[in-house]
């Protein structure tokens, strides 16, 4: 029984990283369209879900939308809402008999799997591979509960429970938060049911403790997140466990009703979960605003004068959704990258008006930095440690990569830049020829814009914004290098030139040189990937040898 058990586990597992592997933008973009209004919302969750075969993911990917401020929390309760029926609609598929095409399944996606080159061919066939497992895996299932309906003893405890109806709903619910699905729990007692060796009304009461055991795991999950992240999960919580409270004193009467449609008791038990939770969404969907405002008085947003300066959404507990926790880190480096641009923006302040205080509160800025880049660096660490797709795998990398790039930044604004201000005593800059200034300031505007232009590319991978970033580059490095040639000449005609002036011109200019190289880094796997950087490669070279 337990090993059936963990096969159907592992097997749901497959299915959703097969799910998340192939089509996780689409998944993304999906939750991101359903900000309009709640019916849309419902259906992206009820959709969502008969794909990932997992509400509980689908919450902790709505949490993640809700903390970076892309859903509110009433179209992320009809997200909710609808999750719950996704999981009532794979739960009707899975009660058919199923067990001829279970061998085909993993023979079929074995085969995808290891022969496939890779792409959506190779995640379909983990996706086969899993669901052949989960109708395996009921098959060991039923094989091992059969005995059960002729134990004295497993029929004394359920009887037990059938005397107190609440504690089977509670064991249950235990039940479904330690296997944190909720449709696993709903397929064993389906399989239960139908040997025979579980009385209908405890089954119906197990039903009922394994919505809520379902809506415990994202609740948990996101209690360490903000406080917009646990807003969703804890009203689905008050929502489910409100329905079990409605439906308990009405379980003899919903047993009679139904087994008027369907003799099968297998199928009952399918009808009731479904039956139960579109009562939850027909009761509720009117009343999510005022479950938002709920909700959001249970949870209100703290202030935090501290929050801006420590990651706040790397929970661990996301780990084994990886989709979610790729979510989370990028979010983390977006801080990360505001803060270096803080940075940024600091130092020339401070280098323009001879500001000495702001100086050294900006390169106090850097060890924030570096938390952010410990932190997120720790967590992909733990990250890569999952079971990843390639596509979650490269994503991994990228996230690093960009993270370690701005940690680079970080310490070119504090230990070059920063400390050769302070070095030379903020020299006054009214000293500074115009000619010099302007350059400055020629070079400043463009690292600015390529700044904001690379963290765009870096969550969006759009392939003509890293274009124009990298053709940005090229256009910074004419800059740069007429910049020298004008200091140069300036050099030339004042001999008398300060000399700590001029090293303070040449490190301004080669440290920004050094900033813009390491934001357009974020270009390269964009363009690489999509065929471009070496028709880009080649036709700068041919134009550097005068080919062109």
């Amino acid at each position: 029984m337990i090993g059936g058990v963990a096969l159907l586990l592992w097997g749901l597992r497959m299915v959703r990283i097969g799910v998340t592997d192939a089509w996780g933008s689409e998944i993304r973009t999906t939750i991101g369209d359903s900000l309009s209004n709640r019916f849309k919302a419902f259906f992206a969750g009820l959709g969502i879900t008969i794909l990932l075969q997992s509400s509980s993911a689908t919450a902790l990917l709505t949490s993640s939308f809700t903390s970076q401020g892309f859903l509110t929390t009433a179209p992320a309760l009809a997200v909710l809402l609808g999750a719950d029926v996704g999981t009532t609609v794979v739960a009707q598929v899975l009660t058919f008999d199923l067990s001829a095409i279970s061998p085909l399944l993993v023979a079929s996606g074995v085969a995808m799997f290891t022969y496939s080159d890779g792409g959506r061919t190779r995640d379909l066939g983990r996706l086969l591979l899993g669901i052949g497992m989960m109708l395996l895996a009921l098959q060991l299932i039923l094989a091992a509960s059969s005995p059960m309906r002729d134990s004295s003893i497993i029929q004394s405890i359920f009887g037990a429970l059938g005397d107190d109806l609440v504690l089977a709903i509670i064991f249950a619910a235990i039940i479904a938060w330690m296997a944190h699905s909720s449709l696993a729990t709903v397929l064993l007692v389906i399989t239960l049911t139908s040997t025979q060796a579980l009385d209908m009304t405890v089954a119906f009461a197990f039903i009922l403790g394994a919505n809520i055991g379902g809506a415990i795991p994202p609740f948990i999950a996101t209690l360490g997140s903000a406080a917009s992240a646990r807003q969703p999960p804890l009203g689905n919580l008050i929502f489910r466990v409100s329905g079990v409270l409605i439906a308990l004193p009405l379980i003899d009467l919903l047993a009679q009703w139904l087994s008027q449609f369907d003799i099968n008791h297998a199928r009952q038990i399918a009808n009731f979960h479904m039956v139960f939770n579109i009562t939850l969404a027909i009761l509720f969907l009117p009343l999510i605003n005022r479950m938002a405002r709920l909700t959001q008085r249970l949870l209100p947003e703290e202030e935090d004068e501290g929050e801006e300066f420590k990651p706040m959404r790397l929970d661990k507990s996301t780990l084994q959704n990886p989709q979610v926790a790729l979510i989370n880190a990028e979010r983390e480096v977006l801080r990360m990258g505001e803060i270096v641009e803080r940075m940024l923006r600091n130092t020339f302040i401070a280098l323009k008006k001879n500001d000495v205080e702001l100086a050294k509160k900006t390169r106090q800025m850097d060890q924030v930095a570096n938390n952010f880049y410990d932190e997120v660096k720790l967590y992909l660490t733990r990250l890569s440690r999952e079971s990843l797709g390639d596509k979650e795998s490269k994503r991994c990398n990228e996230i690093m990569a960009f993270a370690t790039n701005l940690e680079h930044i970080g310490d070119i604004i504090s230990v070059d830049m920063i400390d050769s201000i302070l070095r030379k005593k903020l020299v006054n800059r009214e000293k500074m020829s115009l000619q010099d200034r302007e350059d400055i300031n020629n070079l400043y505007q463009p690292v600015l814009t390529s700044f904001n232009l690379s963290l765009n590319v870096f969550t969006s991978g759009d392939i003509s914004k890293a274009r124009q970033l990298l053709a940005n580059k090229y256009k910074f490095i004419k800059l740069e290098k007429q910049a020298v040639v004008n200091h140069l000449n300036k050099l030339r005609e004042d001999i008398t030139y300060n000399p700590r002036l001029s090293a303070l011109q040449l490190d301004v200019l080669r440290d920004l040189k050094r900033i813009n190289s390491h934001l357009t880094s974020v270009t390269y796997p964009i363009l690489e990937a999509a065929g471009h950087l070496r028709s880009r490669l080649r036709s700068t070279k041919n134009k550097t040898d005068g080919k062109v």
